[in-house]
């Protein structure tokens, strides 16, 4: 009964975590049962007869560990709190540094002997083309004699790099502008070497290059649309596909106020992609109003094929004034989907 209760309790995880994160379009499907199936190699000397007897039928009430139901019960509190507003335009403060810079390149100290470090830094962990890949090398401690650096394309492991140069500098501090080429697309290693103390050292990370994909070109007038503004953002769509873009909305001295989100399936040519910002998030800033930090994904439609991006033309573009009282005060209501994840929590939690 106890390895019984193991095999239930990882199915139920695995089935929840799965129905927590997913964010399709397809209905919600039951958990699926685990079953063990235990055979004995041994083979019987002579066969045995062995009587028909009528099955018995037993039924078992399988309860999930205190803690785990603690969990779910976590889980559902906090999925309650997030249907409180929708998820196309959630409210943003000066804390949430990962929405405010969603490009942000975080470099990483690498520990060398006698207490010396060295790090790559880079403005930005994602770039567009024909941007150039400007790469910062800073070494702690360390006596550095000479310094270059490289790029590497993922997709083709093993290969020459794709460009390699000399860094200028001094003092612990070098630096190269790598200027890009045509086959610049996908998933990049960035590789620095330095010598120091007659020892050849390297450094490794990666970065995204892309071929914009779609651009955005402009945002149109804002209007009133129920209990939203909604803001239609003009893109000029290179390869069709299933797109999502996310903004920031912020107010004209930069305090943030909402990520908006929207994704919809585009074709090719000049489209528009409507941003909404609900009421009860607006209420308590005045206009007039910024949409900026764009980040503008073409989603992969099939397995095994790789998000591409877009971009923007302009880093910021200015909505002007609103009238939020014009919003209507209708409440927030969840959609059937979202209902049914967070009764299926509840239900977890209980049990």
């Amino acid at each position: 009964m106890k390895y019984k209760k193991i095999i239930i309790t990882i199915a139920l995880l695995a089935t929840a975590v799965g129905f927590w994160v997913d964010t399709s379009e397809s209905a919600l499907e039951p958990p699926q049962s685990a079953a063990v199936i235990e055979q004995d190699d041994t083979a019987p000397t002579k066969p045995k007869v062995v009587k028909s007897m009528p099955a018995k039928t037993m039924t078992v009430v399988e309860k999930l560990p205190q803690p785990i139901s603690n969990s779910f019960q976590l889980m559902a509190e906090a999925y309650a709190s997030e249907l409180e507003l929708p998820s196309y335009s959630m409210p943003l403060s000066v804390d949430d540094t990962h929405l405010l810079n969603p490009n942000a390149y975080i470099p990483q100290p690498v520990q060398l002997q006698d207490g010396a470090s060295a790090s790559i830094v880079l403005p930005k962990y994602r770039f567009s083309f024909p941007e150039p890949v400007v790469i910062n090398l800073e070494v702690n401690g360390l006596l550095v004699t000479g310094a270059s650096a490289a790029l590497h394309s993922e997709l083709t492991s093993g290969s020459e790099p794709l460009i390699s140069e000399t860094m200028l500098g001094a003092d612990g501090k070098w630096a190269i502008q790598l200027n890009a080429e045509e086959d610049w697309n996908g998933p990049m290693e960035v590789s620095v070497t330095f010598r120091a103390k007659g020892k050849k050292q390297t450094l490794k990370t990666g970065i995204e290059y892309s071929h914009p994909t779609a651009t955005i070109t402009g945002v149109g007038d804002i209007r009133a649309e129920g209990s939203d503004m909604l803001i239609p953002v003009k893109l000029d769509v290179e390869q069709a596909g299933y797109y999502r873009l996310r903004a920031n909305l912020y107010t004209a001295d930069k305090q943030p106020i909402a990520l908006l989100t929207d994704s919809d399936k585009l074709t090719e040519g000049s489209v528009v992609l409507d941003l909404k910002a609900y009421k009860g998030v607006l209420a308590q800033y005045k206009g007039p109003y910024v949409l900026s930090t764009f980040v503008l994904e073409r989603r992969p439609a099939v397995p095994g094929e790789l998000t591409q991006y877009g971009h923007s033309e302009e880093p910021a573009y200015e909505l002007g004034d609103f009238a939020v009282e014009s919003l209507s005060d209708e409440p927030w209501q969840p959609d059937e989907q979202e209902m049914q994840r967070l009764e299926f929590l509840q239900k977890m939690a209980a049990d």
